[in-house]
């Protein structure tokens, strides 16, 4: 490789290094004024299908007049959700998550309010099993 095709390389690693971070916070298309009373911290307490309960928190948050949302607790860390909807009163959250022995899996949570609290329905690869929840601000 020459000097300058080296240089360029450089460059673009240099800018897809920067990149990566602010691509991983991203926010989705939905607008903010459209989540309302969604938006805050919930402390979700989750039934677990072999007994007792785990607890995750969820933010919801403004990035940029879009809904971003951020689920920490669980398998693999937090994660940062960018595919955020509503449907009807429900808002709903489709993301990537590591399962059993790091494989990434699909799950989806649908979130309902319910006063001052929050219902939490959690559909695990790609519906294989559910998980419900209940929740409240922080």
């Amino acid at each position: 490789m020459t000097r300058q095709q080296l240089s360029a390389l450089a460059v673009v690693l240099g800018v897809l290094l920067l990149a990566g971070p602010a691509v991983a916070g991203q926010a989705s298309m939905l607008n903010s004024s459209d989540a309302g009373d969604f938006m805050g911290t919930w402390a979700i307490s989750f039934e677990s299908p072999r007994g007792g309960t785990f607890e995750q928190t969820l933010t919801v948050r403004d990035e940029g007049g879009k809904v971003a949302a951020r689920l920490e607790g669980g398998r693999g860390g937090g994660n940062d959700i960018t595919d955020i909807a509503k449907d009807g009163d429900d808002l709903v959250l489709t993301f990537e998550r590591a399962g059993r022995g790091g494989n990434p899996s699909e799950s989806v949570m649908t979130l309902t309010l319910d006063g001052a609290m929050i219902n939490a329905a959690m559909s695990v690869r790609g519906g294989q099993f559910s998980l419900n929840g209940t929740g409240k601000k922080q």
